[in-house]
This record gives structure tokens, C-alpha cells and sequence, in this order.
């Protein structure tokens, strides 16, 4: 984190593989494709729930009816909700 903020206010060109470690974006992607939340682990409470969820193949008709079902983002009172 530090070798790309003094790369930036330098102007260098930086390595990305230098900046960023491949396994803190694999832990991420695997924590949230496993638990649904999507977002920081340490930040649960503000992560965003439900954005994957397992999908069910017992019947091919089962399959296409958990494929087809959407979240949509509209409130109680009807007004659309911001995303």
C-alpha cells in the first residue's frame, strides 16, 4: 500500500504484483462466494447479503425456476429504492 502511494505522488509506473497480494483477492472472493456477503469480513454489519446464493440442481425445471427468480430493489411504500 505504501509502495503505490509513493509510486503515484512520485509518478512512477508501478508493479501491481508488488502492491497487492494475490491472496488477500482469493481469501476475499472465496469468503463471499461462500457466505453470500458481499464485502470486507472485517466490515460484516455494512457488506451486502444474498448476492450469491447456491443454485439448485435436483430437476432441470427446479433449476430454471432458482435461475429466474430476481431481487428487485422496490420498498414497501412502492417508491424504488437507491442501489
Amino acid at each position: 500500500r505504501n509502495y503505490l502511494h509513493r509510486c503515484v505522488e512520485n509518478g512512477r509506473d508501478f508493479n501491481v504484483n508488488l502492491g497487492v497480494k494475490n491472496t488477500i483477492i482469493t481469501t476475499g472472493l472465496r469468503y463471499s462466494l461462500a457466505t453470500g456477503n458481499w464485502g470486507d469480513q472485517r466490515k460484516a454489519a455494512s457488506a451486502k447479503a444474498g448476492v450469491s446464493q447456491v443454485l439448485n440442481r435436483y430437476t432441470y425445471a427446479s433449476t430454471l425456476s432458482h435461475l429466474r427468480r430476481t431481487n428487485t430493489p422496490i420498498g414497501r411504500d412502492g417508491k424504488i429504492a437507491k442501489p
